[in-house]
């Protein structure tokens, strides 16, 4: 054994032999392998070299020289390089390759000092201690000690030593770059998607606007053409003075339109509506396109021509109609059609046929009698019977208002009961400071039984009886001649109808009579009144009047 460590041909292979059976029999403990995979970077350790204890030379022998070990080719003695234990690998992010600096001029290694063997001892008594010419099984260094040349690793290039040796990423590192990748990466999707979603809104959005504005434009086209609307004809009435606003309001209520602000916009538009437009009734249909319908409520300022017509108070209906044809405008015929049947819209009107239809044989001469306001008009000769008629209408709806119509539910009298003592009283008082005495006898007759209910005026004889033979004074024979239901000597209250058109005097003193007690009066020749409380006092007063006309 100690032979051959001691021989100095045994070359490095042998000698990693002789270890690595020596290590197999238990005579020498291996190096953890942690050591031998220490880092290149810990501090390299010259391997200590232990020198053998010098005994005493045996008497008359002169003493052993130390050996010497041979000189060897450096790049002989460089122990044999054992494979690095194999490792795990741990991932690494990919890099930049980092360009390598360019490498020192490498520092001459220091001579490599010859290997002593130390002198050969009994296995029992001495500690096998191996020279550490291989890593993998060489003890290791100690602190301080400095690590021969010929046991450190030959140079390798710079960027294997860079790629080697590069620190492998901290796990909380990898971990937080892969959460960032990731939420990266979220974003990156989530942005996609929104997108996507904004895409789709804007097109829902361009769709519905479209589909809206489409459906605008066919409904609007089909109210301003009347490309598909029903036929059917509808009669409308156009106020006095009414405006385009009013007219496009009036439309629309009675279903002819659908878009009052569009009809309005269309006719400012396209015609240049005028201020005044013409008022009545008409007769129109849905069918009608808009420029039709303005036609018909625009004046012909071109071919039409204007008249003034005076309706003078106490007028009867047949006086108003004739005053009109001799105007040029309407014909009687149609004057007493509509005056008997057209459907105006006014609340005294209503209540005018529901008092007719609650007796239809009452022997009422005209519907509207009473009703056409007495004043001064200005007509277009070509305006029709039922625009005449309507604004006579309507200027009554004005005089007659709210306060009259309080007035007379307070005294127990309809509106047409008013009228017709109004028109009494227009036709027996030539003077209008007689309207209050007259308008108080009738008042009193009607209340009181003094003459048995019975008002005896002439003139309600005289509205039936032709007008050749109208007298003012009648005579018993004549007054039970006509036997109608307007003859007050005969029947008793207030006739069926008003016998004229009373003014808006005359109305009022039928609303507020003069508190008197009278209940007779007879006329003088200038047509002024007397006066008398009782029977006997009217004789006196039909004497007095007799001798003066002698």
């Amino acid at each position: 054994m100690n032979e051959q460590n001691n021989n100095p041909k045994s070359s490095p292979l042998d000698e990693l032999k002789r270890i690595n059976e020596r290590i197999a029999r238990g005579e020498v403990k291996s190096a953890p392998a942690s050591r031998a995979a220490a880092p290149s970077s810990m501090p390299e350790a010259k391997p200590q070299v232990r020198h053998p204890v010098a005994r005493p030379a045996p008497a008359g022998q002169p003493a052993p020289k130390p050996a010497q070990a041979p000189v060897q080719n450096p790049a002989a003695q460089a122990p044999v390089r054992q494979a690095a234990p194999v490792q795990r690998p741990v991932p690494v992010r990919e890099q930049v390759p980092v360009q390598p600096k360019p490498a020192a001029a490498a520092t001459p290694a220091p001579a490599a000092q010859p290997a002593v063997r130390p002198a050969a001892q009994p296995a029992a008594n001495s500690e096998t201690r191996v020279t550490p010419a291989l890593r993998g099984v060489s003890s290791p260094p100690r602190p301080g000690a400095a690590r021969p040349a010929a046991q450190r690793p030959a140079a390798r290039p710079a960027a294997q030593q860079s790629a080697r040796h590069a620190p492998a990423p901290a796990p909380e590192a990898s971990d937080k770059q892969s959460k960032k990748d990731n939420k990266r990466g979220d974003n990156a999707g989530r942005g996609i998607l929104t997108s996507t979603v904004k895409a789709v809104i804007y097109i829902v959005c361009v769709l519905v606007v479209s589909g809206c504005l489409s459906l605008f434009v066919i409904f609007a086209g089909n109210d301003v053409f009347a490309f598909v609307k029903d036929t059917n004809n509808v009669t409308v009435t156009i106020p006095e003075g009414a405006t385009l606003e009013e007219i496009s309001d009036i439309l629309a209520e009675n279903d002819v339109i659908k878009y009052p602000s569009l009809f309005r916009f269309y006719c400012q538009l396209r015609h240049k509506t005028a201020d005044e437009y013409l008022f009545g009734n008409f007769t129109v249909s849905p069918s009608m396109p808009y420029d039709s319908l303005i036609a018909t409520f625009k004046p012909s300022r071109g071919s039409r021509k204007e008249t003034t017509i005076t309706l003078i108070e106490g007028m009867t209906v047949d006086e108003i109609i004739d005053l009109f044809v001799e105007k040029g405008i309407g014909t009687r015929e149609k004057y007493v059609e509509v005056i008997q049947n057209y459907d105006f819209d006014f609340w005294f009107v209503d209540e005018l046929d529901q008092k007719i239809a609650a007796n239809p044989d009452s022997g009422r001469k005209y519907r509207l009698e009473g009703y056409l306001f007495p004043d001064t008009y200005n007509f277009y000769t070509d305006s029709s019977e039922e625009e005449v008629i309507y604004r006579l209408l309507v200027n009554f709806d004005a005089k007659f208002d709210d306060d009259k119509r309080e007035r007379a539910k307070e005294l127990g009298m309809t509106c047409d009961q008013i009228i017709t003592l109004a028109s009494i009283i227009q036709k027996e008082a030539k003077y209008i400071s007689d309207y209050g005495n007259v308008s108080s006898v009738f008042h009193n007759r009607l209340k009181s039984n003094v003459t048995n209910g019975l008002l005896e005026s002439n003139a309600t004889v005289q509205y039936t009886m032709p007008k050749e033979e109208v007298r003012l004074e009648l005579t018993k024979a004549e007054i039970d001649k006509y036997d109608t239901p307007y003859n007050t000597y005969l029947h008793t209250g207030l006739p069926v109808g008003a016998i004229s058109n009373p003014s808006l005097n005359a109305i009022n003193w039928a609303l507020y009579p003069t508190d008197t007690d009278y209940y007779y009066f007879v006329s003088d020749a200038q047509g002024y009144n007397l006066y008398a409380s009782n029977y006997a006092e009217h004789q006196a007063n039909v004497a007095k009047v007799a001798a003066e006309s002698n």
